[in-house]
């Protein structure tokens, strides 16, 4: 019984083994089938992804925005000196023959553009077909069509030409400049250098509103650029930027000459609002009250009493415009238009661009102190002063040479002799108002709240001032326009000049 105990025993344990056995062999052999498979289906994936050559997103954008960026050719014709050379040769041989005759050279222009309807619109900057006598446009297809230019608008660099072609053109799609965030992915398209045509450059947005940028060949009036490091160079001016949606929300407009991963857009929403005028109208019709404004610099604000007020300080009134009949005056301080509440120039005068001609806007005005309130009808804003700047922004003071306005300075500096005020006559180098940006010819027609028409008026005003501590304003006039300048005196360094 012992024996067939442990022999029955030795079975029990041979047959547990077997099982053990089978079972891993079981799991060896699905795995080994499993790791086939997978390596299999692997493969598969790897084989189908060589096959598509990994797509991204850009590529995708590409190909919905690259068949409406069309190149734009132009050309002008200008009038050459035979001695058009540069430095003083030049300057020595046009003096030694003033009469000779210029010829008329043609000069080949181009840069970029991106097609808005199917029918034909196309749009692109003002600087690329400026002046141009002849437009032609070449589509990505090869086909090239003479364009008429529909409208331009030098204010904001944004111009509208149209083709007509044999058939229906890609068109873009826009998108919400608005909605742009910095950090956002774009895409710049253009023409760069007139011959590398359908170039793209991703980068991403890197500021939002610029304005006041010094561009090369003169800056628009009206600026509030989109700022991208996405490569923008000469001939891509007027291509289109655009979002990872593939919506245009810029047109490339300027770029930094000295610098690299620089360069501007003009916003789309802005853009498309001017372009539907040029189309309209053949013109933009902007909004015009007749002030020089000025941002209301602290010291400014400590000068007039009102510090820790924001607005826009009025540095002049135009004669017999919507200003004038509505009663402001020169140093009141707007702080509210139409209900929105301003304290930067470049967005004031934004703003009083694009309100409607003639519709009455409500204007929140500070004056000695109290606040007041003023309707004004906004008229057209006549052509001849679209191209008129803000007068110079106010600066610093002190070194002036004051004279008479009616003394023999005058007549050096060239000063109508029927002006009334004080005469600076020399500003010292490197003094407080040479840094304010006081200039000799400046007239001075008001200091503080004393009216100045002549030298002995400035001088009793001087008087009353010599101990004061706080800004001191000054009301100054230079050509046809006044502007406010703004010192703080300096403790024991003043130095006044009579």
């Amino acid at each position: 019984m012992a024996r067939l105990g442990f022999s029955a025993n030795r079975m029990m344990w041979a047959g547990a083994f077997i099982a053990a056995g089978v079972v891993v062999g079981i799991g060896i052999t699905a795995s080994l089938d499993g790791f086939a498979r997978s390596e299999a289906r692997e493969g598969h994936v790897l084989e189908q992804a060589h096959s598509r050559n990994f797509p991204s997103l850009f590529v995708d954008v590409v190909e919905v925005v690259a068949p409406a960026v069309v190149r734009v050719d132009t050309r002008r014709t200008v009038d050459v000196s035979p001695f058009h050379m540069d430095g003083p040769f030049g300057n020595i041989f046009r003096d030694m023959f003033p009469d000779m005759p210029s010829e008329r050279h043609p000069v080949p222009g181009f840069g970029s553009g991106f097609v808005l309807t199917d029918d034909g619109y196309i749009l692109t900057n003002n600087h690329v077909v400026q002046d141009a006598e002849k437009v032609e446009v070449k589509t990505p297809e090869g086909k090239v069509y003479v364009a008429e230019v529909i409208g331009v608008d030098p204010s904001t660099d944004v111009a509208v030409i149209r083709v007509e072609a044999d058939e229906p053109l890609s068109a873009v799609r826009m998108g919400d400049s608005d909605n742009m965030r910095v950090g956002d992915w774009v895409l710049a398209f253009g023409n760069p250098f007139g011959q590398l045509e359908g170039t793209v450059t991703a980068g991403v947005v890197s500021a939002k509103g610029r304005s006041n940028l010094a561009i090369q060949g003169g800056g628009p009036a009206y600026q509030d650029f989109i700022q991208t490091d996405a490569s923008i160079n000469f001939g891509n001016s007027g291509g289109p930027l655009v979002n990872l949606n593939g919506e245009v929300i810029g047109m490339n407009a300027a770029i930094n000459a000295s610098g690299q991963g620089i360069g501007f857009a003009i916003p789309i929403n802005l853009a498309k609002r001017i372009a539907e005028q040029l189309i309209d109208k053949g013109k933009v019709v902007r909004g015009y009250m007749g002030i020089y404004p000025q941002d209301l610099t602290p010291e400014l604000a400590e000068g007039k009493g009102i510090e820790g007020v924001e607005g826009i300080l009025v540095g002049q009134v135009v004669e017999d415009s919507p200003a004038e009949k509505a009663g402001l005056r020169v140093g009141d301080v707007i702080v509210e238009y139409d209900g929105v509440r301003v304290s930067d120039v470049n967005k004031f005068r934004w703003l009083v661009a694009d309100s409607p001609v003639g519709e009455e806007v409500d204007l929140k005005v500070l004056r000695d102190g109290r606040e007041r309130t003023m309707d004004l009808a906004l008229i057209e804003r006549p052509d001849a002063r679209v191209a008129q700047a803000t007068p110079p922004e106010p600066e610093r003071w002190l070194g002036l040479e004051v004279g008479d306005v009616r003394g023999a300075d005058a007549q050096r500096l060239g000063i109508d002799t029927e002006e009334e005020g004080a005469l600076i006559v020399d500003v010292e180098e490197g003094s407080p108002a040479d840094d304010a940006g006081f200039r000799p010819g400046d007239i001075i027609v008001k200091l503080g709240e004393d009216e100045i028409r002549d030298l002995d008026d400035y001088r009793d005003a001087l008087d009353g001032l010599k101990d004061h501590k706080k800004a001191v304003v000054f009301l100054v006039k230079r050509g046809d326009y006044t502007t406010f300048l703004a010192v703080k005196p300096e403790n024991g360094e003043e130095r006044w000049v009579r």
